[in-house]
């Protein structure tokens, strides 16, 4: 823990939480925003998939920097972030302005510019706090930003219905986002937190790997987790997108009880990650990621096979289990490849999962959105199946190939059991 208290060390993992909290309040309020814009833009499942890409685009794109640069300007982390969240912000204020569908491209680009200084940064933050229990640390972290996401609709839809419309509604949050950033600030500036250097414990603080080396990344051990990572991410960004609008469209809901069963379906599959966690740390990450691998292919044959798509119960419980199976393994992923990658190295690569192992992100959403327009539900989902296949296939490789490598001789352990054992 370095030369900071464990008291200390709360108020800062406690700090992150919150602005993990409310970049996921920034960013997945959007999918429900569309769902408002879209009578008056045009926007169908294609255009929305557009506006969701250029955002994760240009926030993978940033991410392998953003890692790069916080692995070389460790005194830098924090105020990264809270320049990051300033954009989101900007671009929440820029919303209204826009008079097309064409000027809302950038301004999700400019939301996805912001998005991407948090998310490497923070994992590499909270991985440095709690060395030998990430599981349950990264858990907790995943388990706030999933809140937001799984508060954002319902708080949208409320606000519309007391501001009267949509536009005062995304200005009421822009400015209710930018009031908590400055009193955030105000509290951790007089606390030092944005002096914070080094987590590690003082006696490796003097070790400083190469910041030019990248090819650790491309080693099986990192990249194999990378594509699996990108897979499974592929899935939680569709999902999130497009709850709303499939409530709408094919549940026959209003738009205000389309937020309502989105904030439902994705807030408690959300709670799944603190199961995720408890499994990581107490039956190692290999474990969570097969069972959720298992569950993850399983609800996706349900939806594709299920016959009737208005059916409140079972369309929910099976979109339920895509999501809560994507969290289950979410810590897990994380934690696994925190331990194969020393932790000088973790600004490199966590921005690498957030670009690298977001690769198939990109053009998921366009496609389900596309394929959606053009050949039904169904197909889109099928598509979705396709792809938890070939999670469930790397997930099992990885669960026998990092079984098979922690039984062999001390020297071939992971990272994290040398470290123990020292």
């Amino acid at each position: 823990m370095g030369m900071f208290s464990k008291p200390t060390r709360t108020i800062d993992y406690i700090h992150i939480l919150l602005m993990h909290l409310l970049n996921h309040l920034a960013m997945f309020t959007l999918p429900v925003v569309i769902l408002y814009l879209r009578d008056d833009y045009q926007i169908d499942y294609t255009k929305t998939g557009i506006l969701w890409t250029a955002l994760v685009v240009t926030n993978t794109l940033l991410s392998i920097f953003v890692g790069f640069y916080a692995d070389t300007h460790r005194n830098r982390r924090y105020r990264l972030i809270y320049l990051g969240i300033s954009i989101m912000i900007a671009g929440w204020f820029l919303i209204p302005l826009a008079s097309s569908f064409s000027l809302l491209i950038p301004i999700f680009v400019l939301i996805g510019v912001g998005a991407s200084m948090f998310h490497p940064i923070a994992f590499t933050l909270i991985t440095e706090m709690f060395e030998f229990d990430k599981g349950k640390a990264l858990s907790y972290n995943m388990a706030i930003g999933m809140a937001g996401t799984a508060l954002a609709p319902l708080m949208f839809a409320k606000l519309v219905l007391f501001r009267g419309n949509y536009e005062k509604a995304i200005l009421t949050l822009a400015i209710i986002f930018a009031l908590i950033v400055v009193l955030l600030l105000l509290f951790i500036w007089r606390k030092g937190t944005l002096e914070r250097i080094d987590w590690r414990p003082v006696e490796t603080q003097h070790i400083v790997s190469d910041n030019t080396d990248i090819w650790f990344l491309l080693s099986p051990l990192i990249l194999v987790p990378l594509i699996f990572t990108s897979i499974r991410g592929s899935f939680f960004k569709t999902s999130s997108l497009f709850t709303a609008l499939l409530y709408e469209d094919y549940l026959h809901l209003s738009k205000q009880q389309a937020a309502l069963a989105t904030a439902a379906v994705l807030g408690f599959s959300s709670l799944l990650v603190l199961l995720g966690g408890w499994i990581t740390d107490r039956f190692l990450p290999r474990v969570a990621i097969i069972v959720s691998s298992i569950g993850t292919l399983v609800s996706a044959l349900g939806l594709v096979y299920l016959n009737d798509f208005s059916n409140f119960g079972i369309f929910s419980s099976f979109y339920f289990g895509l999501n809560a199976f994507y969290y289950i393994g979410s810590p897990a992923a994380s934690a696994l490849l925190a331990n194969r990658t020393r932790p000088e190295q973790r600004g490199k690569l966590y921005g690498a999962v957030f670009s690298i192992g977001q690769v198939l992100s990109l053009g998921t959403p366009l496609a389900f959105g596309y394929i959606n327009d053009n050949y039904g539900i169904r197909s889109a989902f099928f598509f979705i199946l396709v792809l938890a296949a070939i999670a469930f296939v790397i997930g099992a490789y990885i669960y026998f190939e990092e079984k098979h490598r922690l039984q062999q001789p001390p020297q071939e352990e992971s990272i994290e059991i040398r470290q123990k054992q020292v």
